[in-house]
């Protein structure tokens, strides 16, 4: 096994791509089990790596240039001796990997971070991300120990979810089930008119809950699924991103686009349907041990189809609410 005294993790910078560098985080726990390792990852996926029991600390990456300066001299002082690079593109993070005097560096072998490596590995637009940064972590020593990503939370989190679901009305129902009314764009929402039609259907099934959930400026849309659905509640913009983990995580199912909320939904284990159309589930798709993908019409998320679209929600308009909501049963097991 590699002797190395300290390991620094240059991670990205949007939930689901943090995700998806959990197993290579894994690895290297596994390859290093006594080594510190410190991720850097950016601030939107902060709280992805927290409570995760193979990073040893998280650092926020800082936004200005002077802050960037302190974090690396600090890092610099601890001592790390191998960096491990998880973007494909940027040069700035594998040039942490020297500054922080790093004597080993790996990362993907690509025109802007080759310099700042010497040891790289192919990026393989044929498979999923996660098995690119699977195969980086290898290569720099650490051992596989699985492919799915990884999400924790603290016994304080899931105590404050019991008493959450109590207090909303939750706990009495027998299937809750949980729905991403957004996305970070259009083309991988369904339309409005769509997400109402699903919740109305959700309503008729005796027993089921539905929860609304999204981010800030998302609350309209969760709201009028509750308007238009009894049995649906709203708590879009109500929520930290660890309280959506803690509560998502005793949801019975959950419901989703190609967002963020639904990979972490597959990584806590709670039955996920995920819905693709624009982008490639085959590079980006949510993995986990109880997860259906439905696919709408098939893009590759160039610019150029979005140019020429009709709606930007065309994508996933071929996916029939009934069949996502059977769906969701099937893989809850109900």
């Amino acid at each position: 096994m590699p002797a190395v005294s300290a390991i620094l993790a240059l991670d990205l910078n949007y939930i689901g791509d943090v995700l998806f560098t959990t197993p290579a985080l894994a690895a290297l726990r596994r390859g290093y089990p006594e080594a510190p390792i410190t991720a850097v990852v950016g601030e939107r996926a902060l709280d992805v790596l927290a409570a995760n029991p193979d990073v040893t600390r998280v650092v926020k990456r800082p936004f200005t240039l002077a802050g960037r300066w302190r974090a690396l001299c600090d890092l610099r002082a601890e001592g790390c001796r191998l960096a491990i690079s998880f973007s494909p593109r940027s040069a700035e993070l594998a040039a942490w990997g020297v500054l922080a005097g790093c004597r080993q560096r790996w990362g993907f072998d690509a025109p802007e971070p080759r310099w700042f490596l010497n040891g790289r590995v192919r990026e393989d637009a044929g498979r999923h991300c996660v098995d690119d940064y699977l195969e980086l972590a290898r290569a720099a020593g650490g051992a596989s120990a699985g492919r799915n990503p990884r999400l924790y939370t603290t016994p304080e989190e899931d105590a404050w979810a019991r008493a959450c679901r109590s207090e909303l009305g939750l706990a009495s129902a027998a299937f809750v089930l949980g729905l991403h009314v957004g996305a970070t764009y259009p083309e991988k929402c369904w339309r409005p008119e769509r997400l109402v039609e699903f919740a109305r259907l959700a309503a008729e099934n005796q027993g089921t809950r539905l929860v609304a959930f999204g981010g800030k400026g998302e609350e309209a849309a969760a709201e009028a699924l509750a308007h238009a659905a009894p049995n649906c509640l709203s708590l879009a913009g109500r929520l930290t991103l660890r309280q959506f983990i803690a509560l998502v995580k005793r949801c019975s199912a959950f419901v989703g686009g190609d967002s963020g909320p639904t990979h972490i939904a597959a990584a806590l284990g709670v039955p996920t349907v995920a819905l693709f159309g624009f982008t490639d589930p085959a590079r980006t798709g949510v993995l986990g041990e109880r997860v259906v993908t439905l696919r709408g019409m098939h893009g590759n998320a160039d610019p150029r189809e979005q140019r020429v679209q009709t709606s930007p929600y065309q994508w996933l308009d071929p996916i029939r609410p009934a069949d996502v909501l059977a769906a969701a049963h099937w893989v809850a097991g109900t």
